[in-house]
């Protein structure tokens, strides 16, 4: 029998420590959901201040003709029709059950007899907060006061200095009626940092670069796996300790601001 060298196994225990765990590899969406739904809205009904008597009714075109709707983190429902609601801005996702294809749309129940707004955002660094908010109000009686979720309410319309993320806006009129609009402060990072960061620490040899699934010289593939791309780093098991590589804070905050922003490929 041949004898295996010492210095053979060794070698090969090297390997196998500093070789990157693999993803399994998804099976191949065939759906293309470009334009496919149509979403419009047909009815919209003012509310009271303070009351939820407003809504708005939606209708959607294109793909199988089965639907579901929901609003935000509210349960789906078959109906298109939104009632008992408060005056704000509601994001209304409809979806094709059959197709998994879905589109959006943005809609505001006005205060018939109080304060309306809208706002404007800038974007913000990941690390060093720097967004703003500035707001526009109409209607009720002024003068108007302002708050950013859960702080003071304050006489300026602009709030700055603002980490990316989503924020609650509230204003409020001289006879106390509220209004809620909800805030979504971008970053400035963009795909390609998001890029070079994986592929310097995580294409590499012995990880993934070709031998290792997934390939992340591949763009698809770091877009394709952004939320477990940034669990991993965010936990910091991704590249692993063995490899002698490492993520500064900076580049896992941009990895979260990246994921945060629709982890597009920008």
């Amino acid at each position: 029998m041949k004898k295996i060298r010492p210095y053979l196994i060794l070698s090969m225990l090297t390997l196998l420590t500093w070789a990157c765990t693999n993803d399994k590899e998804p099976l191949p969406d065939t759906t293309d959901c470009t334009n496919v739904l149509t979403i419009t809205t047909t009815s919209q009904v003012d509310s009271n201040c303070g009351q939820s008597d407003g809504g708005f009714t939606v209708a959607v075109t294109g793909g199988s003709g089965n639907y579901t709707y929901q609003i935000a983190s509210s349960a789906s429902q078959a109906s298109p029709v939104f009632a008992n609601l408060e005056a704000g801005v509601y994001t209304v996702v409809a979806t094709d059950t059959d197709l998994g294809c879905t589109a959006e749309i943005e809609l505001q129940v006005r205060n018939q007899d109080g304060v309306n707004a809208t706002l404007a955002t800038t974007e913000s660094d990941c690390n060093v907060p720097g967004g703003t908010i500035q707001i526009t109000a109409s209607d009720g009686v002024q003068p108007y006061q302002y708050k950013v979720d859960d702080g003071a309410f304050q006489a300026s319309a602009n709030f700055s200095d603002l980490a990316p993320g989503a924020y609650a806006v509230t204003v409020r009129d001289a006879n106390g009626c509220e209004v809620e609009l909800q805030a979504q402060v971008g970053s400035t990072v963009v795909f390609a940092e998001i890029r070079s960061i994986i592929q310097t620490n995580c294409a590499v040899s012995g990880c993934h670069n070709g031998n290792i699934s997934p390939d992340f010289r591949n763009d698809a593939n770091i877009l394709g796996r952004a939320s477990r791309i940034q669990a991993r780093t965010s936990a910091r098991t991704m590249p692993p300790a063995t490899s002698g590589r490492s993520l500064s804070n900076e580049e896992i905050a941009n990895i979260v601001c990246w994921v945060n922003d629709g982890a597009s490929g920008n």
